[in-house]
């Protein structure tokens, strides 16, 4: 089947104060992300008692909708300009917009905008501001980087590149995937599936330089599992499902699913995607051995280049 969607790429500092407000609220559910406990444990000494209420009272799936407003704002070079234009909607504006892409929207759409927006307010004073402008810089420089690529790569090759494994295949319904780098969910990709629309929020790469040695230690770590290396081992025979890999080890579908997840954040596996955030299947990332073996024998070479 040809890979026949559209891919756009996109950067602005609205996503982030998102996805970082998204981070805060639903960081209990996110074991993986790189920012964890001190993060939020500053962050919340950082919020007034009356905003700490509000954020902890209320639950809101501020990503999962905005993010297709975001999209849909011309002038996004800034928070207070997307902010602006968010409050200025009518309710009727936001149905509209986003109607086409999500099968139930509720009917109080008004009181939504309002108490979201007052939110995105408090959480941009109080939190967001503060947040460092080279970081920002940095996903602006992301962008433009997979922006370079957009007419040398499918689309399908320049996501996985950008997430590290995630192979988005065609299907009937997509029409069109919007890229856009994250800071604050690294290393998890943020993906979803809305009616011929896939928005797909992914991390970019660490920022801390580190040694080669510590470069590899955590595909070292993933594959020094006996579990996992067997998984590998399996997968890298034919493409394998969920379901396939149950039935063969005989564990849980969650003891498989957490070596998966452990497999595909480093880039090991590819997870193919159809139509669908739930991976139909998996298979060996065949350039993660390449680049594997490349390293290897790099951190030697280093090592004879430079003797202790």
């Amino acid at each position: 089947m040809n890979n026949n969607y559209s891919i756009h790429i996109e950067s602005s500092p609205a996503y982030e104060l998102i996805i970082s407000l998204y981070t805060f609220i639903y960081n209990q559910k996110m074991k993986t992300i790189d920012l964890k406990n001190n993060w939020v444990k500053e962050t919340k000494e950082q919020l007034p008692p009356h905003v700490l209420s509000k954020l902890e009272d209320e639950r809101w799936e501020v990503l999962h909708r905005i993010v297709l407003l975001v999209s849909q704002c011309e002038n996004k070079g800034s928070v207070a300009a997307f902010l602006n234009w968010f409050e200025g909607l009518s309710a009727g504006d936001i149905y509209e917009r986003l109607a086409p892409w999500v099968d139930t929207i509720s009917t109080d759409l008004g009181l939504i905008r309002d108490k979201t927006v007052e939110i995105l307010y408090l959480w941009n004073e109080h939190y967001f501001q503060k947040f460092d402008p080279a970081l920002l810089a940095l996903l602006e420089q992301n962008a433009e980087n997979k922006q370079s690529k957009v007419n040398s790569y499918l689309p399908i090759d320049l996501i996985e590149e950008a997430t590290n494994g995630l192979r988005i295949e065609n299907s009937e319904q997509l029409e069109r995937v919007i890229l856009i780098p994250q800071y604050h969910c690294s290393p998890m990709t943020i993906l979803d599936f809305f009616h011929g629309i896939a928005t797909c929020l992914y991390p970019i790469k660490k920022l801390l330089a580190v040694s080669p040695a510590q470069e590899m230690l955590g595909a070292l770590q993933c594959l020094g599992d006996e579990t996992r290396l067997n998984i590998l081992l399996y997968v890298a025979e034919q493409p394998r499902t969920l379901i396939d890999l149950h039935k063969h080890f005989g564990l849980a579908k969650s003891t498989i699913h957490h070596h998966i997840a452990h497999l595909r954040r480093e880039g090991v596996i590819r997870s193919h995607l159809i139509g669908s955030s739930t991976p139909a299947y998996y298979s060996l990332r065949e350039s993660f051995i390449s680049k594997f073996s490349d390293d290897f024998r790099t951190l030697f070479d280093l090592q004879e280049e430079f003797p202790k």
